[in-house]
């Protein structure tokens, strides 16, 4: 026979069967008593289901007799009961760790479905259930379902190998010895949530790359995570409790200050590149989002932050880079227009003196029968000559440059007096200054040593220098060339009473294919090359060079010269210095 709780006729035939079996009251009371007080003890004080369940089945074999005993827990996620405790008087747990469906195929998912307690008086004789625990061929059983707050949360089950062998007492025991394991079902579960999360705040707080901190409305940091220790270099003791405010850049202090008055008021939530100072000094850059959540009621701010400051870094890095290309292109651009403007100087500055060379050339060529004068043709050939040489000088420059670009040392040192190199350069600017009728003045310091430079390549400054000068000067003007002996060594200037250089200029006077007169108002022919390689030569001698003008009144270039390391001072002869 086999019965539910919810059949009155069912419950009137246990009634009878439970005066055979029932305890004497006295007695039975004591016993059940002393029970429920030792289950409800190891409820309370132990957390080791394990040990909690074998308590309870234990207290209950003291009150009603039974073979096995076993408790199934409801498992949500699987959708299915699992023997959790099995118990036997010998001690053998054969079945436990069983899964059972949750169907009424079985005694204990019918349970579960229709939530009501069950007894069986003669299971051979009951073909409704396949038997779980069928190895232990028990002629009897009963199985109690358990609730936590109105929630199943699994079965309670003791059987017997005897038919008709538990009564209605002892149903309403079992209830109420359900009850207790209800409670300890659910402590357990409760516990096993609170350690969950417990590891799961153990492993974020340990383990996340993230920076996550914890602060009160003061804006205290009230905990941080590992991450945030590691990145700052701070200690634990060196944060908590101190104001998020005091790790920022004390310039944005009040302006932080507000921002989290507006994160408190729910107005603002997510920030960029926020920059931290470091234990160290160091700047380190966070992205963080923030929200207001509430703590036993209490309100805090959690603020997850992520460390950017490599972006930042590359960010900057691409910025200057950026700002290097922009320079790089405009300089780009410059050179191209130099170029445009250089190769149009050089087919000029060639030209002309080739087509005069060519003109020139082709009437003596065509004059067969010798009908041009000799003193024509004498003339002829001074021009030739003279276009000759401005060609190769033009050549030269070209060629000079293009060595001052791919060679940092061209020098064939030697040692002399200075004086002597500027008079031969006078003498050979002088025929090209008297046709200007530009006067050339010297003044020489006697008292200058014996130096060491490369002649060929000092004579061409000072030619250079002073073919300038000529060219500048007025007609009639005069060109002034001196040497002195400074800290600096050998000093040597060559000014003019000319137009003078315009205040923008000046800097870049010494740059590739510049004019002292370019521009519009160009008037005087050359590439522009010659002071450019004027500068090396005197770079190459270590030495200085550098211009002093004034529109209207003329300029002065100088160039500087080192004397030997070590040398004793030996003065010139007695006729190389004077004023002439």
């Amino acid at each position: 026979m086999a019965y539910d709780t919810d059949e009155k006729a069912a419950g009137n035939s246990i009634a009878g069967a439970g005066v055979q079996h029932a305890p004497s009251l006295k007695n039975g009371e004591q016993r059940q008593l002393a029970a429920v007080m030792e289950i409800a003890k190891v409820v309370n004080s132990r957390l080791d289901l394990n040990h909690i369940l074998s308590t309870i089945s234990r207290e209950i074999s003291k009150v009603i007799e039974f073979d096995v005993g076993c408790v199934a827990v409801y498992e949500k996620d699987e959708n299915c009961l699992y023997t959790r405790h099995i118990y036997r008087k010998n001690g053998d747990k054969t079945g436990e760790g069983r899964y059972v469906p949750l169907d009424e195929s079985n005694l204990i998912g019918w349970v579960a479905i229709n939530k009501k307690p069950i007894v069986r008086d003669n299971i051979p004789a009951d073909k409704r259930f396949t038997e779980i625990m069928k190895e232990d061929q028990l002629k009897s059983d009963m199985v109690v379902p358990l609730f936590a707050k109105d929630f199943f949360v699994g079965t309670v089950n003791i059987g017997s190998y005897e038919c008709n062998h538990f009564s209605e007492f002892d149903l309403e025991l079992m209830k109420k010895f359900g009850q207790l394991t209800s409670i300890a079902l659910e402590n357990s579960q409760l516990l096993n949530n609170l350690k969950d999360l417990g590891d799961k705040y153990r492993i974020i707080m340990n383990k996340s790359t993230d920076l996550i901190l914890l602060l009160d409305v003061s804006g205290d940091i009230v905990e941080c995570n590992q991450a945030v220790y590691k990145l700052s270099g701070y200690s634990p003791e060196e944060m908590i409790g101190k104001m998020l405010i005091e790790f920022t850049l004390p310039a944005r202090r009040e302006k932080s200050r507000d921002t989290f008055g507006q994160v408190l008021r729910g107005e603002v939530n997510r920030f960029r590149e926020i920059p931290y100072l470091k234990k160290n000094g160091e700047l380190m850059y966070l992205d963080a989002d923030a929200i207001v959540i509430k703590i036993k009621e209490h309100p805090y701010v959690l603020l997850v932050g992520h460390d950017v400051s490599e972006r930042k870094v590359l960010q900057e890095k691409i910025t200057i880079q950026n700002t290097e290309l922009i320079d790089i292109n405009k300089k780009l651009r410059e050179l191209d227009q130099l170029k445009s403007e250089f190769l149009g100087r050089v087919s000029h500055e060639l030209r002309t003196p080739l087509s005069i060379i060519m003109a020139y050339t082709g009437t003596l060529m065509e004059d067969r029968d010798q009908s041009i004068e000799p003193e024509t043709r004498t003339d002829f050939l001074e021009v030739i000559d003279k276009q000759s040489h401005k060609l190769l000088g033009l050549i030269n420059d070209l060629l000079d440059l293009s060595k001052v670009e791919v060679s940092g040392t061209m020098l064939n040192i030697s040692q002399g007096y200075i004086n002597e190199m500027i008079r031969i350069s006078v003498s050979m600017v002088s025929p090209s200054a008297r046709l200007k009728q530009v006067e050339i003045i010297q003044k020489l310091d006697g008292g200058i040593p014996i130096i060491s430079y490369d002649p060929l390549r000092i004579k061409q400054v000072c030619v250079n220098l002073l073919s300038n000068a000529v060219k500048f000067a007025p007609p009639g003007g005069r060109v002034r060339i001196s040497s002195t002996l400074s800290d600096q060594g050998v000093i040597v200037a060559i000014s003019d009473n000319g137009p003078g250089i315009e205040k923008q200029d000046v800097e870049h006077i010494f740059d590739n294919f510049t004019q002292v007169d370019g521009g519009a108002t160009r008037t005087s022919n050359g590439m522009g090359i010659g002071l450019r390689l004027v500068q090396h030569y005197i770079k190459l001698h270590q030495g200085r060079i550098w211009v002093e003008s004034e529109t209207g009144r003329g300029s002065t270039f100088y160039f500087s010269l080192p004397l030997d390391n070590g040398q004793t001072p030996e003065t010139a002869p007695p006729d190389s210095g004077g004023e002439s």
